[in-house]
């Protein structure tokens, strides 16, 4: 009898060392997984603002001595140096290929592959560095979201969370690279969403967001708590141009089609070109001519964008061959469409070039183009009185919906970047007709490529 109280007694004080330890490493699990978070928002967000600095350190050392009138023939030269020196870089110094930094992070989460080489935390920063500083017509999110990516997973192990986390944290720190690359906390919420197809659980969300929030704010402060685009006297919204805004989105959903069809196509003409030298000087010949004529083309496009929202629309033409210190509408309407036809072939041939960049940016400014274009042609050529600026900060979001198929990714991005929230019923409505013609198109054509098939 006692020594059947004593087995029992025995089992229960077992069992009560198994919950307690078990409690105690669920509690050091719960701790590093707080640590890892905090510390994936504060080094992502010191990570994009070191991207940011070596891109506009570079561009400002290659173009040094560029003159506002006629043509500067560096053009001509600057953005194919740059793909070469980015292909020299992936190909024997970092020995990675890093020019689709998107896919990469998908690829990755869908093989399991959590387990991100160390290096891959600052690789990206120097090949997309390059690439922009030298004039790369695209982005730097790409390749942010990348080493977002990697910290996470290298910070992970070095915390030693468990696996079952990892794939969690490699996503928060993708989102939380958005966030720091343009300084928008929900925009990188939405990334990981929208994009990478995070699972919503009531623990993630809150992760991902702490993280998205605190590398934002690490980039906002290091930065000295500057956006990439700001109004400087702005026109209210007016409700009365909801009809406008209508038209807008159905403006920016036919061209997202036009700017998807362009990059695609240039992308499958280089990938036909088996030698990769051969296809970075064809890549980057045609990039540089471009940007030669159109210099608006020229980098991430942030300045340009910046002056159409703050009615400086002459800054299209400095440093071309068309400019004469004049901007009259024709030929400012020239020129926009212009770069406009372009920038989805110069985007893809950055990045297909051999480059090391990304294509969200590039739909912010083609965004901004398309908005300033539409309100310009309305204005001229029907009396009408739209604000231009406004549309062109619509713009952007409605072409990022219809090119990446965001659109709550689309609308804040563009209304953090920029500081203002007070147009989100624009974005809304922009967003959401470019979204339903995007997709009107592509149910169109789908079973038109399956008969194909």
């Amino acid at each position: 009898m006692g020594e059947e109280k004593s087995g029992v007694i025995t089992s229960a004080v077992t069992h009560e060392d198994d919950s307690t330890e078990g409690k105690v490493k669920e509690a050091v699990s719960k701790k590093s997984l707080l640590i890892a978070i905090v510390a994936i928002g504060v080094v992502t967000g010191l990570a994009t603002f070191i991207m940011k600095e070596g891109i506009k350190w570079i561009a400002k050392l290659v173009t040094l001595g560029f003159h506002l009138e006629g043509g500067n023939y560096r053009l001509l030269g600057l953005p194919l140096i740059g793909i070469l020196l980015a292909m020299v870089l992936q190909r024997y110094v970092l020995k990675e290929d890093l020019s689709h930094g998107t896919a990469m992070i998908k690829r990755d989460l869908k093989d399991g592959a959590y387990r991100i080489p160390p290096n891959m935390m600052y690789t990206s920063i120097i090949g997309c560095s390059v690439t922009i500083g030298f004039g790369g017509s695209a982005g730097a999110e790409g390749p942010s979201a990348y080493t977002g990516a990697a910290i996470a997973s290298n910070l992970s192990r070095w915390l030693k969370i468990d696996p079952e986390w990892m794939r969690l944290l490699i996503s928060i720190g993708a989102g939380a690279g958005i966030a720091g690359i343009f300084k928008s906390p929900m925009g990188g919420v939405f990334f990981t969403l929208e994009v990478l197809g995070l699972q919503m659980t009531t623990l993630s969300v809150i992760a991902l967001c702490a993280a998205c929030l605190i590398s934002s704010c690490t980039a906002l402060a290091l930065g000295g708590f500057a956006f990439d685009m700001k109004f400087v006297d702005y026109i209210q919204f007016n409700p009365s141009n909801v009809a406008w805004m209508c038209l807008l989105g159905l403006f920016c959903g036919i061209y997202s089609i036009y700017y998807n069809s362009t990059k695609n196509a240039t992308g499958k003409y280089l990938n036909k070109i088996s030698n990769p030298w051969m296809r970075a000087l064809t890549a980057g010949i045609a990039l540089s001519v471009a940007i030669y004529f159109f210099p608006s083309l020229l980098g991430e496009g942030y300045g340009i964008v910046d002056n159409l929202i703050n009615m400086h629309p002459s800054a299209l033409l400095e440093y071309s061959p068309f400019y004469t210190g004049l901007s009259g509408a024709g030929l400012l309407m020239v020129v926009t469409l212009c770069a406009l036809l372009l920038k989805g072939a110069v985007v893809s041939s950055t990045i297909n070039g051999g480059g090391v960049a990304g294509d969200f940016a590039p739909t912010l400014f083609a965004g901004a183009l398309a908005g300033y274009l539409f309100a310009m042609m309305m204005n001229t050529w029907f009396g009408c009185t739209l604000p231009m600026e406004n549309f062109a900060l619509m713009g952007m979001a409605g072409v990022m919906t219809g090119t990446i198929k965001a659109p709550l990714m689309a609308i804040f991005i563009t209304a953090e970047m920029s500081n203002s929230y007070q147009f989100m019923s624009g974005f809304l409505i922009v967003a959401a007709f470019s979204y339903g013609v995007v997709l009107l198109w592509n149910k169109k054509i789908s079973p038109k490529l399956s008969k194909k098939s």
